[in-house]
């Protein structure tokens, strides 16, 4: 009985009105094209396939992308961008990776091989170059490593300055937090011996995806040392990427199905997938969210009329024909509607995941590492 209730809340929230209304980003040219960060002017950089089938960075600041690309290389990825425009990357030139900042119509080299991931408002830049490194005033800060001899890249900053990214201990790659007062610190696991750090918010909260004693992967959270499992949208795995100041995490999880993965957004200790927070017949099915604003605006990838495409979300509040209004995320009515989803996603597939292997990088994107990752 408590479940029909729950679920005719949920129903009669989403025939209210919706959520979030979305904005295709557009192409340039190719069949594809991720948005993967979003600063708080709703401005987002990502990259897209060409008519020659290369990924070119882009910008875009609504409908319509701008091409980052001819400043370097055949292909560029933009990771970062800050309050400011400030937009930083990966080129590769002749199959070298290049770091880049990308500054209106000008770009700067970083150098041969280094892998560009991040930048605050104070313009400190991240990424890594076989050490994780911190690019500030001119001057490079090797962030050092979890173990001698290994591996890091960072992959998130926060503005004052603490950073978060993965290394190596031995075969297995941990999540770090790092900051000028402590140095490295590990983040932790759940069971499974691997976790790995994409953001971390102006509080310190972390989050991404952790690996359990099952051989899945599930988004977390962490604040204060204690990691929480965030759970899945019903599949196996799920990867948190981005964690705004208000603490809502975004990111993607496999369905129930194992067909494909949606894109979710977590508040108020629910995940609810993003594609039921879209108007009726829109075309979309989002596929996987990056990047989040402190405005609640999301950006990410998904499928319109089967084409993988980049969208940006923008939170509403649509007039119902009652004379209360559809909440924005992060409202108590919100929360029926994850303990609805709760409901209909409970009992994920039994099936063991292949490890995800990608450092610092989405579905599709080469980076420092090479991880792949599946459902089955």
């Amino acid at each position: 009985m408590k479940a029909i209730i729950l679920l005719a809340t949920f129903s009669s929230l989403v025939s209210a009105g919706t959520i979030y209304s979305i904005t295709g980003l557009g192409s340039l040219g190719g069949s594809s094209a991720v948005g993967y960060k979003i600063n708080n002017s709703g401005t987002v950089a990502g990259w897209a396939q060409t008519a020659s089938s290369d990924q070119h960075a882009f910008v875009a600041t609504g409908a319509g992308v701008q091409d980052l690309s001819p400043l370097f290389g055949s292909d560029t990825f933009a990771n970062g961008i800050n309050a400011s425009g400030v937009i930083v990357g990966t080129s590769y030139v002749n199959g070298q990776a290049h770091g880049t900042i990308w500054t209106g119509s000008s770009g700067t080299d970083l150098g041969a091989g280094i892998f560009a991931t991040g930048i605050n408002d104070a313009g400190a830049v991240i990424g890594g170059n076989g050490h994780a490194f911190l690019f500030a005033n001119g001057a490079y800060r090797d962030l050092g490593v979890l173990q001698a001899g290994g591996w890091s890249s960072a992959s998130g900053i926060n503005q004052s300055g603490a950073v978060v990214g993965d290394a190596s201990i031995g075969s297995a790659f941990h999540g770090f937090i790092w900051t000028a007062a402590t140095g490295m610190q590990p983040i932790g696991d759940l069971g499974g011996g691997s976790s790995h750090a994409t953001g971390i918010n102006n509080s310190g909260a972390v989050v991404g995806s952790v690996s359990l004693a099952s051989g899945y992967e599930h988004a977390f959270l962490a604040m204060g040392g204690a990691l929480t499992d965030l759970g899945t949208l019903g599949g196996g795995s799920s990867f948190a990427y981005s964690i705004n100041n208000s603490g809502a995490v975004v990111g993607y999880s496999w369905l129930a199905s194992g067909q494909n993965t949606h894109a979710f957004i977590y508040t108020n200790g629910f995940m609810l997938d993003l594609n039921s927070l879209l108007p009726a017949n829109s075309g979309w099915e989002l596929t996987e969210a990056y990047g989040l604003n402190d405005a609640g605006q999301i950006t990410g990838s998904g499928l319109f009329n089967g084409q993988m495409s980049a969208f940006r979300l923008d939170p509403t509040q649509s007039t119902p024909q009652s004379s209360s209004t559809v909440p924005d995320p992060g409202t108590t009515s919100l929360v029926s509607i994850g303990l609805g989803l709760l409901i209909i996603h409970r009992g994920a597939d039994a099936r063991v995941c292949g490890l995800e292997t990608r450092l610092c990088a989405p579905k599709g994107q080469i980076a420092s590492g090479g991880r792949t990752h599946s459902n089955s």
